[in-house]
């Protein structure tokens, strides 16, 4: 039978190609937009007065709406929905277990690597966490621009010439002191809603400064029909005067879903030790507790005053005080207590020798529902966080990190799943991913991490910088746990953000030919193969912890990854013969067919690579006459 012939298309990957751009948000909501309503679309732009007519009585029209506003929140909503051209440059030699490991750490300015994670990770993070600044005044530390993208990034750390801009803390006295914060978090939480799944959650730490303006902003994020609750979890046991009036001892952690109907939160075990100590009794292996059955009750009934046969053949009634006005009555009525005789237990009183009932409570196998009140010494205390750092460092390099009892209890609820992937875009030192490592170990589960972290410079010589504190911590957990039993991956890749490896086209300079020829090749000076392949791999939108093999045709090394999906052959010097392109279009149409991806592959060709026209078009042939398709693209 003839085979069906698949055509190969060539793509050219220019400089401003949206290849080497993050998703674009606007023009993906356009989209959905145009699906749900075509007809609101006149000559590719939206027509609102149709929009309008199709949503009916749903639109508000009045100058007087209900919700949270602050001079800049227009330019944040616009800051959300730019594209970054930064990428994340890999770094191996910072990592650990880099060949076999699932989990990420990254360094960089957040609202850019949460651009770049778009493709990569929408709707398949199971929690994300985040403790972000708290807008005391004192610690709350940005870079002046931060809205200006991968510029204001890169002069911040010192990659680009002007040298690191200016860090300005958020002092009360300024008067945009709310609005600065809030121009912060709006486009991170916006970018962040996008990566959670459907049963996905947000829980973010947060004290009394901001939890009024945080939690408006998460309601309109995530809709104020998704809030789950809020914990109130109990930082510190006693202490000093810390405010003029009252002492503080607790924060919040405020707890938004994706799509609240999708959500099940875990039942916790053991909720507390004073529960666990409530059940004192046993039988059968199953722990329960005795409550007396008898209660007072300023409802009386006489419906609920009855008599119960007691073992010896006598009849009790509930104790009643004053007979001529009765307020005992019994918990349950006639009906259970005959249907559930076996859960009663009954005692004499030691005093008086008379009956009492009591009913039995059992433990319950499956756990407890989740308490929004965190008060137990299990939960951790401040104290506990600082003094597990000191204990991993043998002295103090991070302030107040949170503790690992209490990160444990959160993930225990919100990401049960075994296979759960957690994000935490303010890392700090590192705590959510101490505490997973933990709790895979106990459970033998396989949870990722993706930790993002400034490199926010800290004054000290051995680790200069907040993100260096972070992934020494992470090899210093490792160390810990190795070798303890059902713990698994304490690796991580290590990632730094940067700008694209591929220069793009400058519209304002006038010397277009000398422009040309600085980029007739394209790759940004210094960066190597790996870091384009990954580049190429953000923009497939695949996994930043596929797993990559590397082979040799022709002695030209080639890429594949993402379980074959994606292939490169990006050499940053040599020249591929004719010959040479057909041994290496083989050598990936056989590999292709080992790892049998079940989507059509991409394969990425360097221009420059190529000695001629020729070789390159021999190359795109011989892959045209493959059954299976493959879209092939120059770089």
């Amino acid at each position: 039978m003839k085979q069906e012939k698949i055509r190969v298309t060539m793509h050219t990957v220019e400089p401003g190609d949206q290849e080497v751009h993050s998703k674009d948000l606007v023009a993906e909501n356009l989209e959905q937009l145009r699906k749900l309503f075509p007809s609101a679309f006149m000559e590719g732009k939206v027509d609102f007065d149709a929009l309008r007519e199709l949503l009916g009585d749903h639109v508000d029209d009045g100058d007087e709406k209900f919700g949270l506003t602050w001079f800049g929140k227009r330019n944040a909503r616009r800051i959300a929905l730019k594209p970054s051209t930064a990428t994340l440059l890999p770094r191996p030699e910072e990592s650990v277990d880099w060949d076999t490991t699932r989990n990420v750490m990254i360094e960089g300015d957040n609202l850019e690597v949460l651009k770049v994670l778009q493709k990569s990770y929408a709707n398949k993070v199971k929690l994300v966490y985040i403790d972000p600044p708290y807008n005391t005044g004192k610690d709350f530390i940005y870079p002046d621009s931060f809205q200006d993208s991968i510029q204001s990034y890169l002069r911040f750390t010192g990659q680009t010439d002007g040298g690191g801009e200016r860090l300005s803390s958020n002092a009360e006295t300024s008067g945009r002191y709310h609005s600065a914060w809030l121009d912060m978090m709006y486009p991170r939480l916006t970018l962040a809603r996008n990566l959670l799944a459907d049963d996905g959650l947000i829980v973010t730490s947060i004290d009394d400064h901001e939890v009024h303006n945080l939690r408006a902003l998460l309601d309109e994020i995530f809709g104020s029909e998704n809030f789950i609750g809020s914990f109130v979890w109990k930082r510190k046991a006693g202490g000093g005067d810390d405010s003029g009036h009252i002492a503080v001892e607790h924060e919040y952690l405020l707890c938004y879903a994706r799509r609240a109907e999708s959500v099940k939160l875990a039942r916790i075990k053991h909720e507390s030790p004073s529960m666990t100590a409530k059940y004192n009794r046993s039988e059968n292996g199953r722990r329960y507790y005795l409550e007396r059955l008898d209660k007072t009750s300023l409802t009386y009934s006489s419906a609920l005053d009855y008599e119960i046969e007691c073992p010896d053949g006598t009849w009790i009634s509930p104790p009643q005080n004053d007979p001529d006005n009765p307020t005992t009555i019994w918990r349950w009525g006639k009906s259970k207590v005959t249907d559930s005789r076996d859960e009663l237990e009954f005692q004499r009183d030691k005093k008086t020798g008379e009956w009492r009932v009591y009913t039995r409570t059992w433990e319950s196998l499956d756990g407890v529902t989740p308490r929004s009140l965190l008060v137990e010494a299990e939960h951790g205390r401040n104290r506990d966080g600082t003094q597990e750092l000191i204990s991993l460092f043998g002295g103090r390099v991070f302030t107040n990190p949170k503790p690992v009892k209490m990160l444990k209890h959160i993930l225990r609820i919100a990401a049960s799943d075994p296979d759960s992937i957690v994000l935490d875009f303010f890392a700090g030192s590192g705590s959510v991913a101490h505490a997973l490592m933990e709790i895979n170990g106990e459970d033998e589960g396989r949870r990722r991490f993706i930790l993002v972290q400034l490199p926010e410079s800290t004054g000290r010589n051995d680790y200069a910088k907040i993100s260096d504190i972070t992934r020494a911590r992470l090899r210093k957990v490792r160390e810990k746990l190795s070798g303890a039993l059902g713990v698994g991956d304490l690796g991580f890749r290590s990632f730094a953000l940067s700008e694209g490896n591929v220069l793009r086209w400058d519209t304002s300079r006038p010397d277009f030919e000398q422009q040309a020829l600085e980029h007739i090749d394209n790759v940004r000076e210094g960066r190597s193969e790996q870091d384009v392949l990954f580049e190429l791999l953000i923009s497939q939108g695949l996994d930043l912890a596929s797993v990559v093999e590397t082979r040799t045709f022709a002695g030209i090394q080639v890429f594949a990854t993402g379980g074959g999906l994606l292939f490169a052959c990006l050499p940053l010097a040599g020249s591929i013969s004719k010959e040479g392109a057909e041994e290496i279009a083989q050598g990936i149409i056989a590999w292709r067919d080992e790892l049998q991806p079940e989507a059509d592959v991409t394969v990425f060709l360097k221009d420059v690579a190529f000695a001629d026209d020729v070789a390159k078009a021999n190359l795109v042939a011989i892959l045209e006459q493959h059954e299976s398709p493959f879209v092939v693209k120059s770089l």
